[in-house]
């Protein structure tokens, strides 16, 4: 069986080849593109994300917790039952989309809006058999399915470097290398997909059990992505392409809170189920994702605008306003991510809900009264203010589940404290001199090695990447 510390280099793989086709490859574009198409293009990215989770409805992350209760030989009713209601979901939320596209956009903005929706509803199908392969354990054939996607994905950057294409060929050939994802990962999952089975009763269930599921996913990413739809609106394309560089970085950078998410949860949930105290593995991983928010805090905030430069062109250097706000973003959802899955796992997933929902609200109400009025950088730091409303209201009811987990510990406020008096060193006190922002630099892994030493900290995550994963 493999091992967490396997199951982490797998989902390590992956989550680079995503974060290849995700970012690196609108990135490579962004070159490739003026800034008005480009705009138009992250407009459409941003818009198939939200169809993508309003398609799925949550049963993504569904399948993780009930695909291991299922009696044996149950498993493929009940697969191929959430295929045909996710069917149901999907026609669904392609008519919203739809409608929302013909009442506020037109020309090019709806032609790629339009495909774009047809892509999410693939992406959701792609999602759910990929949440299969990682539940069945088979880590590796997830990564293969992504691989794929990357594969095409760079042939069809390559054919629109070479052949000048137009805007709407490439989304069309977009569609295509997702079409070719899906049927891959189809191809994967034939064996868990044979005997097809229908059971109005039981689609009926599903559909009914994934609303808390559901709603958690589809507010979650409305919070997060609905600022760039409220830009699209009110600003335009060239401001929609520059709030979207910066946020094509963060994602990048989130990339690893999400390796050890995708690990984690059926690794927490497996010693929740078996009703082992993990109040300390709550602990220590909170210190351990900390580090990594505050790494990759201090590494953009230092860089900033070399970074823009190098990745961009010189237009979007301007962009680097947003970078601070959006740093303190990347520390509260990596921490948060933990104390998500805890109410997953604990099978309180209304409490999700209703933090992202409450989330969402301030979202709306803030990024409406302030976009209009002082634009893009007013929008990334009201990002900060929702993920200190979600971190805080997790926080609030994941200690009502598990009272004593310690996050505020002496390790952490010197985490905390130790990143902020370098910031303002590097920001305030360096003037842009390279071999200060260095010795910053190694100051700061002196230090997170002396934390990592302290308390057993480095014995603990050891003994956590031994530990065998679930089957």
């Amino acid at each position: 069986m493999p091992t967490v510390s396997k199951n982490i280099f797998w989902s390590t793989l992956t989550s680079a080849l995503q974060l290849y086709t995700g970012s690196v490859v609108f990135i490579v574009l962004a070159k490739l593109m003026d800034l008005e198409e480009f705009g138009i293009l992250s407009f459409g990215f941003s818009l198939a994300a939200l169809v993508a989770i309003a398609a799925d409805f949550g049963f993504s992350l569904m399948i993780m917790k009930d695909y291991p209760q299922q009696k044996i030989g149950e498993h493929n009713s009940y697969i191929s039952n959430s295929l045909m209601a996710k069917l149901v979901l999907s026609l669904g939320s392609a008519v919203l989309f739809f409608i929302y596209l013909f009442l506020f956009y037109d020309g090019d903005w709806l032609l790629v809006g339009c495909i774009y929706t047809f892509i999410a509803i693939a992406q959701s199908f792609v999602s759910y058999l990929q949440a299969l392969l990682r539940v069945e354990n088979r880590f590796h054939k997830y990564t293969e399915t992504v691989g794929i996607y990357a594969f095409v994905v760079t042939l069809c950057v390559l054919a629109y470097w070479q052949f000048e294409m137009q805007l709407l060929q490439l989304v069309w050939y977009l569609l295509a290398c997702r079409m070719v994802q899906l049927g891959w990962t189809l191809y994967l999952n034939r064996v868990t997909l044979k005997g097809f089975s229908f059971n109005k009763k039981k689609i009926a269930k599903l559909l009914g059990n994934s609303w808390s599921f559901g709603l958690h996913m589809l507010l979650g990413i409305f919070y997060f992505m609905v600022d760039t739809q409220i830009i699209s609106l009110y600003l335009g394309a060239e401001e929609v392409a520059l709030y979207q560089s910066v946020f094509r970085i963060i994602l990048i950078l989130l990339m690893f809170s999400d390796i050890v998410s995708s690990v984690l949860l059926p690794y927490l949930s497996f010693k929740y189920h078996k009703q082992e105290d993990i109040s300390q593995h709550v602990s220590k991983i909170f210190l351990y994702l900390l580090i990594i928010g505050c790494s990759l805090f201090l590494l953009f905030t230092s860089f900033d605008s070399e970074i823009l430069e190098i990745l961009y062109t010189p237009e979007y250097v301007s962009a680097a306003i947003l970078v601070l706000p959006f740093s303190i973003v990347i520390i509260l959802r990596t921490v948060s991510s933990l104390l998500g899955n805890i109410l997953t796992i604990s099978n309180k997933q209304a409490y999700r809900v209703l933090t992202v929902g409450v989330s969402l609200i301030v979202s709306l109400v803030l990024n409406l009264i302030l976009i209009p009025k002082y634009g893009i950088e007013s929008a990334a730091w009201v990002s900060v203010i929702v993920h200190l409303v979600l971190f805080g209201m997790y926080f609030y009811y994941s200690k009502q589940e598990i009272p004593a987990i310690g996050l505020f510990e002496v390790n952490t406020l010197l985490v905390l404290s130790a990143s902020i008096l370098l910031y303002f060193a590097v920001r305030y006190g360096t003037a842009g001199n390279l071999a200060l922002i260095l010795g910053c630099a190694v100051v700061w892994l002196a230090f997170v090695f002396w934390i990592m030493k302290r308390n057993g900290n480095l014995a603990f995550l050891q003994q956590i990447l031994r530990e065998k994963g679930v089957g």
